[in-house]
């Protein structure tokens, strides 16, 4: 087992704290914390211990996470959430102690090089946390807490502090949450990643506990893309059927446009009201009775009009759509996987 016993991992929650409490558990599972904490309005069952704070909502929260409670005694936190904790123990590098911030790198290439990073899995130093404290470091409206200390702050934190903060060549090692990962990483971060760590059948129970603010989000819509360029089609409809459960139609054209570059975004969500259609069309006809939501992924050139998933769902799907989908999905997913290879 790893022994991180000079790291507190902890996370703060009240809106999808059963979830949270999951993220915490599966990153104990392989870790020997020094300590474990979680932050929130109410009890919560695990093993942690829960410090009671006010309810956040997701304004207070960037707040709380830029100003944590003085109750941190080791010299490290590995912060998690719901959607982002340890996977890979065995990619973790002593050299992390290093630095005193690490988190995946953002993937818009900001001139000033200001790139590491996300705060949804990531180490801080308690060095760090102790100059956070200064009253200069105040949370500003519309920046989440990784902008303001990873990019508005972090000038002062580096010259006044000493604050180290990881270039993105460590940063790829610890985590990833846009980025494609080119090796195993210690954790990671993001909805949208979640399908490599678990099936299908975990991915929908996840969601059928996660707050509706879920289905509105960019993550939320990239899922739904990344089942896209597998061909996975049954779970596809799926997913987005529970959206429209939350969501209204508008904004969930909304979501899509914001998440996928246009005309991508409308391709998209055209083929999703078509996948919707599609299994109603097929089910009233009685041509199917029942689909797999664990169909094999494909190896190798999977986005290609011949090579579908292997089901009579994917099939039909795939004639449904040629039929009935104006604007072809095909092209776009096709051009969409030629980009990642090039990244």
């Amino acid at each position: 087992m790893l022994d991180l016993s000079d790291f507190t991992i902890c996370a703060a929650d009240s809106i999808n704290t059963a979830l949270t409490a999951r993220a915490l558990h599966l990153s104990k599972n392989n870790c020997k914390f020094g300590d474990a904490i979680f932050f929130s309005h109410v009890p919560v069952d695990g093993e942690f211990r829960t410090e009671k704070i006010a309810k956040l909502d997701m304004a207070s929260y960037q707040a709380f996470r830029l100003k944590l409670p003085p109750v941190i005694k080791t010299p490290f936190v590995l912060f998690v959430e719901w959607d982002g904790y340890v996977i890979e123990p065995r990619a973790w590098h002593p050299s992390f102690r290093e630095y005193d911030y690490i988190g995946a790198k953002w993937i818009d290439n900001a001139a000033d090089g200001m790139n590491v990073g996300n705060s949804g899995f990531c180490l801080q130093s308690k060095r760090l946390l102790d100059a956070l404290a200064d009253p200069r470091f105040v949370p500003l409206e519309n920046q989440n807490v990784d902008l303001l200390i990873c990019r508005t702050y972090r000038p002062i934190l580096e010259r006044e502090f000493g604050i180290r903060f990881a270039p993105e060549s460590v940063a790829d090692l610890f985590s990833y949450e846009n980025a494609i990962p080119r090796q195993p990483t210690f954790g990671f971060h993001g909805l949208a990643n979640m399908w490599r760590y678990m099936s299908d059948a975990e991915i929908l129970s996840i969601l059928d506990r996660a707050d509706p603010y879920v289905f509105r989000t960019g993550h939320f819509v990239l899922l739904i893309f990344a089942y896209a360029l597998q061909s996975k089609f049954a779970i596809i409809g799926q997913l987005f059927r529970r959206m429209l459960t939350h969501v209204s139609r508008d904004e969930a054209l909304v979501a899509f446009r914001r998440a996928v570059e246009q005309p991508h975004g409308d391709r998209l969500f055209a083929m999703c009201e078509q996948l919707m259609a599609c299994q109603y069309d097929l089910l009233n006809n009685h041509t199917m009775i029942a689909f797999s939501l664990d169909a094999p992924k494909l190896g190798g050139d999977f986005i290609n009009d011949n090579n579908v998933e292997h089901s009579g769902f994917g099939s039909a799907v795939k004639t449904f759509l040629h039929k009935h989908t104006p604007t072809p999905i095909w092209s776009t997913l096709k051009s969409a996987k030629k980009t990642l290879a090039r990244n």
